[in-house]
């Protein structure tokens, strides 16, 4: 599905709800930290990369059962590690986001 005149087809990113409840936590340390719209515009510039250009990152290691790659992404001052799967155009987000060391978390 391509925005009208774009051509681009966007990637489905798919995050598990292990995922979602792990960020509902870090979302609430991000305020008690004085670091809530920083996390915030990390979050949404990881989750709009993630469905533009997943390869923005690094690749870890390739699956041997799929042909799918582990990579691992940062937008400061968080880190995401996500399942990428260029075939079928698709972003598994299962390992829970975390802070960059040193970040103020």
């Amino acid at each position: 599905m391509s925005k009208p005149g774009s051509g681009l087809v966007p990637y489905q990113v798919v995050y598990s709800e292990r995922v979602r409840a792990d960020l509902v936590r870090l979302a609430a340390r991000a305020r008690l930290c004085g670091l809530g719209p920083q996390f915030l515009a990390s979050l949404k510039e990881l989750d709009q990369r993630l469905r533009i250009y997943p390869q923005f990152g690094q690749p870890v290691y390739n699956l041997k059962l799929e042909p799918v790659q582990i990579w691992i992404g940062v937008v400061p001052p968080l880190v995401v590690r996500y399942a990428l799967d260029d075939e079928r155009r698709l972003v598994m987000v299962a390992t829970p986001i975390k802070p960059l060391p040193n970040s103020g978390f």
